[in-house]
């Protein structure tokens, strides 16, 4: 039925033959076939025709509302999932670690959206592990996290560093110092990831403060920089986190740069190897365009 629907709209908003089948681009009898095409597959008449007139039956007038209704929906749907298949709209699931600041991800979603307003972003925040789980699942699509990384099937392309830092619980005796050194936290309980969540920086921090000349004493903590941050301002240590974070952490805390602690934060964007979604593509790209 909706192969000549159109058709039957067009007439039924002009109610003349020859100026629905200029609009339409097709001759007069053509289109006189079309409806009577129609009307054999409705069953029943829906026009009433005369040399002076065209007039819909009533069957014929709920069948235009009907038959328009559908075609603009029709034409929607047709719309969408063009912009869909082209990256245009649809949904993109990003992952990240920790700041939405962290690798330049804030700024490239303000532009990205500004020139991509149809496609919903889903943002996750997760750690490097599970990121690296939810990409290869599918339950993202895109992963701002923190290499190296053992899965093969991802691919990396760099997205900057960034320097760590000593955050301290405000008010703590070593602010007052103009310099501070990494040998000056040797009586401090350090607050950092895991050597299970992140083997590579948690080996670096103690390789760095073997040379400062002390055998670092982690206290334990949650693998998030939120609750490391908590914890140095309940006064329960000195975390080392990423200058960003340190920086937005509030009035509660303060950081200083360390002398001899020369250590940062690999940030990456990660993808599954392969053919990518055309709105990843179009992520991607957005990345390398100028600020």
């Amino acid at each position: 039925m909706l192969k000549f629907a159109r058709s039957f709209c067009v007439l039924a908003e002009e109610l003349h033959f020859g100026r629905a089948a200029a609009r339409l681009h097709v001759t007069q009898p053509a289109l006189s076939h079309q409806i009577k095409a129609l009307e054999r597959e409705v069953g029943c008449a829906v026009l009433r025709r005369s040399p002076q007139h065209v007039v819909l039956t009533e069957a014929g007038a709920v069948l235009a509302r009907g038959l328009g209704v559908a075609l603009e929906q029709t034409e929607r749907a047709l719309r969408e999932a063009v912009e869909i298949a082209r990256g245009d709209a649809g949904l993109l699931a990003i992952g990240y670690c920790a700041s939405t600041q962290t690798g330049g991800l804030a700024s490239l979603l303000q532009r990205f959206s500004s020139q991509y307003p149809r496609v919903d972003i889903i943002l996750r925040n997760l750690p490097t592990d599970a990121q690296e789980a939810a990409l290869l699942s599918g339950a993202i699509d895109i992963g701002f996290l923190h290499p190296p990384l053992e899965a093969t099937q991802l691919v990396l392309r760099p997205a900057g560093t960034e320097r760590m830092v000593a955050v301290f619980p405000a008010g703590h005796p070593l602010l007052a110092r103009k310099h501070l050194a990494l040998a000056d936290l040797a009586p401090e309980r350090l607050i950092f990831c895991s050597a299970a969540s992140a083997p590579h920086m948690h080996h670096a921090v103690q390789t760095a403060c073997g040379r400062a000349g002390f055998q670092p004493r982690f206290r334990p903590a949650e693998d998030t920089w939120h609750s490391m941050a908590d914890q140095a301002a309940a006064g329960l240590g000195v975390a080392l986190l990423p200058e960003s974070m340190a920086a937005a952490a509030g009035p509660h805390l303060a950081f200083r740069v360390l002398d001899g602690l020369d250590l940062r934060l690999q940030v990456a964007i990660a993808t599954k190897t392969g053919k990518l979604r055309p709105g990843v593509e179009r992520f991607l790209a957005t990345g390398s365009l100028p600020s």
